[in-house]
């Protein structure tokens, strides 16, 4: 800079304040001279007296509008939002604003043609997908094997084909660059997949965040897994999940905007449920419905929904109710719940009507959940609490209790007694010593009833109270004050045991460990820390997600650790072998609440023992299992129905037998289950034959396993190619949101382990499966099951290295009645599989003794049959119970020792 413009620098900047700059610009641009002094102040002089000219205004873009006067300017003139972050939009101003298609970047460039080759190849898979679903729709239903099944194929070649179309856009910029600029439109799949993408990286996790924290699951709905993003206004105020909502506000319905991101139009319903009602005759809470509509329709570009614009007697089933809570209670949460209606079908109106009449008189959402038969897809809450205006709510709402004001009642001193195990104040105990993140619930609990229902009503004992410890010390004071009251307790986790042992407790302890549900791979990759709370479906996935698999059992809603402790079968046997064989080490709470490190080399009498019969010695909080790279990325599963059952049982288990071959069946047979069930599209009363066949590996190489059973000429035959480890469990409808995963009705398993399959006693138990089937319908619901692992990597484990006895069974059969919860039922359920086990035996090879599985048990087999036949078993864990468990506190789960009366126990 040159010294005279240096020097009248800060000149210029003073004069800024007093001049117009164009005209400052003008007359200091050049340097202080020495002449030409009165020309420049003439023009100085002109310049001010010169009337003021405003700057012409900029035109309102909403791609370059970049300050906050502009945009308000903008959203008030035109209700355009900008596009874009405000750092982009000024960005634009001083650019060319180039398209992305013609950027003057050679590798930009050659990375455009990559891309659009991959889109070209994924355009061709779709015309050829579009082809499949054609030639598919145009085959008569019967040839598919029913509406029902065609119905189904059509759906899952869908969902494919929708997968395609993501996959084809996806890498595209343009396509990048106008969802961020919130231009997308979501009748494309790729635009609804990065708008749910975007939902549950973010918004989601704060929604699944609060309705945790606030106990929406369990108090209102067990599960809930939203694959909808629901919004919710009163007003112009948006409402964030958990917000507290003036009673003024929430006078008036509230505008939902639900978006979902699947194609299509479908109708849902909405409900809003307040589960926190104040009951003061039972000093509990009770649940008030507030709102139910159905025949809603939504779309992923038709997401506005006003609940008071919805039509009164066409889809308002119980009008609004304004929330509100009595003065002194503590706040109400109001959750809203959004439901896809069954196969996106309407109501018609005499349904509708049947329904209003009902529900207007009482709301019950697990009956509302059971009709439409489905979960919500959508969930929102906001909380309200007594304010000044909440009275005259309650009163233009025609609510008599606005008056009514809860005072804690003050409780009563009692002269000092003896403690003793009937009085409830002594469970109050539990909650003053756990750690502040485990919880507490007794019987006036609004979730007591969701945490004490087990998969089988007919194992339900009496619980007094369930504590759910957030560590392995909060198992400890659990037990420990158990003992000191004489309480019996009972570790549970997906309560999916069916052993009659298990309803004998009586006013007990429930200690749920579903919270410890962690899964931790280790540094190394080559063992993971499991809980004690983690089911199948969280083991799988967490594995899969750091490229890692274990044996793991097949349902995905059952614990991980409780089915190891006595046995764990699955589809990883032959790779693999039990998921007790993977166990590490262990973390176990003993009958007196010490806690003891378990492993071959700490304690390795009771690491056998824990290893086949561990729920007779105590309960493992968390436990290291070996983990390993998955033998193959590729899952072939195939789903083989015979309707024509009665001619097939034969050649079925001859082949059977063929690809069991003694145990020999190859490592990559994860599953093969012949399954004799009931299918009403056939016929109401007589059987099907349903096999489900799994193998790891491509199509080429499961081929010809698999014509083994489509040679026998199946009515229909459903194949799902290159799944990955994760979807499996889906395919074969053994997911956690399966309905073999639903509790209710009850479910009773009579197991029996055989070295061959004896075709002439199938056909025997067939015959007597019809027979119950006829002469009791109500067991139309239940199955005869015939498991088939593959053996190698069991039989590669000593057998006298566990407890578990059973090494050298070939197949697992189970007669399986279900039905609705009787006493009459369970006795002819009892009667026809006693039949179905003995006809079972009587086939099996001469000279062998009855086996059963011990997970499986009902609880009448004898402990030789639970246990093994050699006389050192159960005489080497007869001595560990007496040593680990001397008083008998672990004996609710096929315990070992006996009492006199024939009845397990102390």
């Amino acid at each position: 800079m040159a010294p005279k413009a240096q020097f009248t620098r800060p000149v210029r900047n003073c004069l800024r304040c007093s001049v117009r700059r164009e005209v400052y610009f003008a007359a200091w641009s050049r340097h202080i001279q020495t002449s030409a002094a009165r020309k420049i102040e003439a023009s100085i002089d002109a310049a001010r007296s010169a009337p003021e000219v405003p700057p012409p205004a900029r035109p309102l873009d909403p791609n370059t509008v970049d300050t906050p006067e502009l945009e308000r300017r903008l959203v008030r003139s035109t209700g355009q939002q900008p596009i874009g972050s405000r750092r982009r939009r000024a960005a634009l101003q001083t650019s060319k604003n180039i398209p992305f298609e013609q950027l003057p970047y050679q590798c930009f460039q050659e990375a455009r043609k990559v891309l659009l080759a991959d889109r070209e190849e994924k355009l061709k898979q779709i015309e050829e997908e579009r082809r499949r679903i054609a030639k598919a729709q145009s085959i008569p239903a019967e040839q598919h094997g029913g509406e029902y099944i065609r119905k189904g194929r059509l759906v899952r070649m869908q969902k494919y084909l929708e997968k395609l179309k993501v996959l084809a856009d996806i890498n595209d910029p343009v396509i990048k660059k106008r969802f961020e600029d919130g231009v997308g439109d979501l009748n494309r799949p790729v635009y609804r997949f990065l708008a749910d993408q975007q939902w549950r990286q973010q918004r989601r996790l704060i929604l699944m965040q609060r309705i945790n924290q606030m106990h929406v699951v369990p108090d209102v709905v067990p599960h809930l897994d939203p694959t909808a993003e629901v919004k919710v206004a009163f007003g112009r105020r948006n409402i964030q999940p958990g917000e507290f909502v003036d009673s003024q506000s929430s006078e008036i319905p509230p505008r939902l905007n639900v978006q979902v991101f699947d194609r299509g139009e479908r109708f849902v319903s909405v409900v809003v449920i307040d589960p926190d009602v104040p009951n003061l005759a039972t000093d509990g809470f009770d649940s008030r419905c507030h709102f139910v509509a159905v025949n809603v329709p939504l779309s992923p570009v038709s997401t506005l929904i006003s609940l008071s614009a919805l039509s009164e007697g066409a889809q308002i089933l119980r009008p609004w109710l304004p929330p509100h809570a009595q003065k002194g209670s503590p706040y109400h949460r109001l959750v809203i719940l959004v439901y896809e209606q069954r196969d996106d079908q309407g109501l018609e109106a005499d349904e509708i009507e049947k329904l209003s009449t009902r529900y207007k008189e009482k709301f019950s959402l697990r009956s509302f959940t059971q009709n439409f038969q489905n979960q919500p897809i959508g969930v929102h809450l906001f909380r309200t609490i007594w304010d000044d205006s909440m009275a005259g709510v309650m009163q233009r709402a025609g609510i008599e209790e606005g008056n009514i004001e809860l005072k804690r009642k003050k409780p009563e001193k009692l002269p000092y007694k003896k403690k003793d195990a009937t009085n409830p104040s002594n469970y109050r105990l539990f909650g003053s010593q756990l750690s502040k993140n485990a919880a507490v619930f007794f019987p006036n609990s609004p979730q007591f009833g969701n945490l004490t229902d087990r998969w089988s009503p007919f194992t339900e004992g009496d619980t007094a109270v369930v504590i759910e410890p957030a560590c392995t010390e909060d198992i400890v004071v659990a037990v420990k004050l158990a003992n000191r009251f004489g309480l019996p307790f009972l570790a549970v986790n997906g309560g999916h045991g069916t052993t009659s042992s298990l309803n004998t407790i009586q006013r007990g302890v429930s200690i749920n460990l579903r919270a410890l549900n962690h899964v931790q791979i280790s540094q190394d990759g080559e063992s993971a820390l499991i809980g004690g709370g983690a089911n199948t479906h969280e083991v799988i996935n967490a594995l899969a997600a750091g490229g890692k698999a274990t044996a793991t059992t097949n349902g995905g809603c059952t614990g991980h650790i409780g089915p190891a402790l006595g046995g764990g079968f699955g589809r990883y046997m032959g790779y693999f072998g039990l998921v007790l064989d993977n166990i590490i080490d262990m973390t176990v709470v003993l009958a007196d609440g010490t806690v003891t490190h378990v492993s071959s080399t700490s304690n390795p009498d009771l690491y056998w023992g824990m290893k086949g019969a561990g729920q007779n010695f105590g309960i493992v909080a968390e436990a290291n299992f070996k983990i390993y790279d998955p033998p193959t990325s590729n899952w072939v599963y195939a789903e083989l129905t015979f309707a024509d059952a009665e001619h097939q049982i034969e050649p079925l288990f001859e082949a059977m037998n063929q690809l069991n071959s003694n145990g020999s069946q190859p490592r990559e047979l994860g599953t093969v289950y012949p399954i004799f069930t009931i299918n009403p599209q056939y016929s109401k009363t007589d059987p099907v034959i349903v096999l489900q066949f799994s193998y790891a590996g491509t199509p080429g190489q499961a081929q010809p396993w698999l014509d083994l059973f489509s040679n026998l000429h199946p009515t229909v035959v459903l194949k799902r190619d290159s799944l990955l480890p994760t979807e499996i469990q889906t395919a074969a409808s053994q997911d956690i949101d399966s309905p073999v995963c639903a509790s209710g009705s009850t479910w009773r398993l009579f197991p029996l382990g055989l070295k061959t399959y004896n075709a002439t006693a199938n056909r025997a138990v067939f015959n007597l499966y019809k027979q119950l089937i006829k002469e009791h319908p109500e067991f139309s619901g239940s199955v005869v099951q015939f498991e088939n692992y593959a053996l190698e990597g069991m039989r590669a484990i000593d057998a006298a290295s566990t407890a578990y006895a059973h090494r050298d069974d070939n197949i697992l059969v189970s007669f399986a009645p279900v039905y609705a919860p009787s006493k009459a039922l369970d006795a002819i359920a009892l009667d026809f599989a006693n039949k179905a086990r003995q006809i079972w035996h009587a086939g099996d090879t001469p000279g062998r003794q009855v086996t059963a599985y011990l997970n499986y048990a009902n609880g009448d087999e004898s402990l030789e049959a639970l246990y093994g036949y050699e006389s050192w078993r159960l005489g080497r864990l007869r001595a560990l119970k007496k040593r680990y468990d001397p008083y008998n506190r672990f004996r609710f789960f096929n315990p070992i020792r006996r009492n006199h009366d024939g009845h397990r126990g102390d």
